[in-house]
């Protein structure tokens, strides 16, 4: 079975140097190269990882490209996309996969005019325990679902990240689209109405660092979460991931990190993560969607409804009340 070719566009994203590694971990992936229109950032990259520095984007992409990597900033997802779309290589995209609706829905009109197929790296939905829940919730285990208490928090990444201009914003667009995209998965609806607080407490910085977003779903579902970028040098781990499923006759807890090692030396607390990779498994996952003829399951649709929730969000942020989405 022959090996399916992918290349990267930007490698501006942090999680780009992981889906090197998942990549190379798969025999069934080749890595052609990548481009990044940042020259120190791509030589810095080529030398860390081996990987080959491709100044024409255009040439990587007429290598026989089976899908493109898009790692950009948020805001220049789109413009990535198509020189994709135009080449005829499908692509997995960063989440979000846009910050503005007009342009998230060209990028996905684009891309089925050229007849490729767009993913969104939703990478979160291939965590086992999330799935088990969701089948446990949809058969009524718990009740009737009234409400989810989430809380998707991480360290301030920096960069930027930080920069609305290349970011669309803070913390809620960085972790809002991941949560929203379980909730959107799992209920099969978007929420009807949504409402943010946000504020500026931890760093001194444009975008915001701290959040709540409560989600209003169809039949009365509440979905609150906890988006912020809280998790200090004083943790010693630098995310988390949890959902708590509450019904009419029972609750379902979900820990995504809760497989780990809690190490307490002189000085220091160090908290090893042993479970599975949710990366490692979207990767094998898109790999084995060109083997086995499997349309890609996380659509550009999908993306783009996730990213309308922190949209929203913003929108609750600046007008102080629910917003509709």
């Amino acid at each position: 079975m022959r090996k399916i070719r992918i290349c990267i566009l930007s490698v501006a994203h942090v999680h780009t140097p992981t889906y090197v590694r998942c990549l190379r971990n798969n025999p069934g992936a080749e890595l052609v190269g990548f481009h990044d229109d940042v020259p120190e950032r791509a030589q810095a990259f080529a030398l860390a990882h081996g990987l080959r520095h491709w100044p024409d984007p255009s040439e990587l992409l007429a290598q026989d490209v089976d899908v493109a990597l898009v790692c950009s900033e948020n805001r220049t997802h789109a413009r990535w996309i198509a020189l994709a779309a135009e080449a005829g290589v499908d692509v997995l995209c960063e989440k979000p996969l846009g910050v503005e609706r007009t342009e998230m829905e060209e990028t996905i009109a684009l891309c089925r005019r050229k007849g490729v197929r767009l993913m969104t790296a939703m990478c979160n939905r291939y965590i086992h325990s999330f799935q088990e829940a969701a089948r446990a919730v949809q058969a009524g285990r718990i009740g009737r679902l009234i409400a989810v208490f989430a809380s998707n928090k991480g360290t301030m990444p920096g960069g930027w990240f930080t920069d609305p201009a290349l970011s669309g914003g803070g913390c809620v667009i960085d972790h809002t689209v991941h949560v929203a995209d379980l909730m959107n998965h799992l209920l099969g609806a978007l929420p009807e109405r949504v409402y943010a607080q946000a504020g500026h407490r931890l760093f001194e910085m444009e975008a915001e660092d701290s959040a709540v977003v409560t989600m209003r779903y169809p039949g009365g579902i509440i979905v609150t979460l906890d988006a912020s970028w809280s998790r200090t040098a004083h943790f010693p781990y630098g995310r988390d991931l949890t959902l708590r499923f509450v019904g009419t006759r029972g609750s379902i807890q979900v820990d995504y990190f809760a497989e780990h090692n809690r190490v307490y030396a002189p000085g220091e607390r160090i908290f090893s993560y042993f479970g599975e990779d949710k990366d490692q498994m979207m990767m094998d996952d898109l790999i084995e969607c060109y083997q086995t003829g499997r349309d890609f399951p996380i659509r550009g649709e999908d993306g783009r409804d996730c990213a309308l929730v922190a949209e929203a969000a913003y929108r609750s942020l600046r007008s102080g009340r629910e917003e509709r989405l």
